[in-house]
């Protein structure tokens, strides 16, 4: 979990226009694209959302002169009796376990009483921005769709993918391109049933939610309440190649 910081002890000059954060061009509806930062993850010779190959990294045989590179540690507590196994009483010829007592000795962090406010979010926390779907149909028109869900995770909170198709359809999509989202309707949900389901009690549930597909799939979003961006719209502007030959 990442530290609060006082935004008030930075030194910001008050004069210099914040820069864009990814994504303000697609669901705010501000700047360009190629004005703004590049995200992590999003550039070239790296992956998206469910891992792939990652490059840069030396293996035993580039090593100089038959080297091996020293293998990092793993963090641990030390025990003085490390090399046993652990959970087998000492006297058992085991490494033992933390006794209670010494447990006891150390008091939670808090009692229940500190001030940590009232968490406003379905899965313990302020509520997300932004939950992204894009339909199956519209992946297949896409010449990357790792890249794609890659971009999408930079601006997004919460990605999915929907479409009128079995499970296995979907699956068999994902592992072919190597990409890996946070949900997708299954055998028994159809799709705006799927994009209905994610409602305030959801944990991908945001302020704004939207389907990106193609002409004629635009029910899906309605029936589940959620706002449609045409693919051709959203491809146009985050300069996804499509594969049906249209441009943007």
């Amino acid at each position: 979990m990442t530290e609060e910081i006082d935004l008030d002890e930075l030194d910001v000059d008050g004069e210099d226009e914040p820069e864009p954060n990814p994504g303000d061009w697609f669901w705010r509806g501000e700047g360009d694209p190629e004005d703004e930062p590049e995200a992590a993850g999003t550039s070239p010779g790296t992956t998206g959302a469910g891992g792939g190959d990652s490059e840069g990294t030396d293996g035993p045989e580039d090593a100089a002169d038959g080297e091996t590179e020293p293998t990092a540690r793993v963090p641990h507590v030390p025990r003085e009796n490390k090399d046993k196994p652990v959970g087998i009483p000492v006297e058992g010829g085991g490494a033992g376990a933390r006794a209670a007592a010494d447990a006891a000795e150390d008091p939670p962090d808090h009692d229940g009483d500190d001030d940590r406010g009232e968490a406003s979010g379905p899965h313990g926390g302020d509520i997300d921005e932004m939950t992204m779907a894009l339909t199956y149909e519209a992946m297949k028109r896409l010449e990357d769709p790792q890249r794609v869900i890659a971009d999408a995770n930079a601006w997004a909170d919460w990605v999915g993918i929907v479409g009128d198709v079995e499970s296995f359809v979907i699956n068999k999509f994902q592992r072919d391109n190597r990409i890996d989202v946070d949900f997708f309707n299954g055998s028994s949900q159809g799709p705006a049933e799927r994009l209905a389901a994610v409602d305030e009690t959801s944990m991908f549930y945001a302020e704004r939610m939207v389907l990106v597909g193609l002409p004629g799939e635009e029910w899906m979003a309605e029936a589940a309440e959620w706002e449609f961006v045409p693919l051709s719209e959203a491809a146009g502007k985050a300069d996804w190649a499509r594969t049906d030959g249209e441009s943007g």
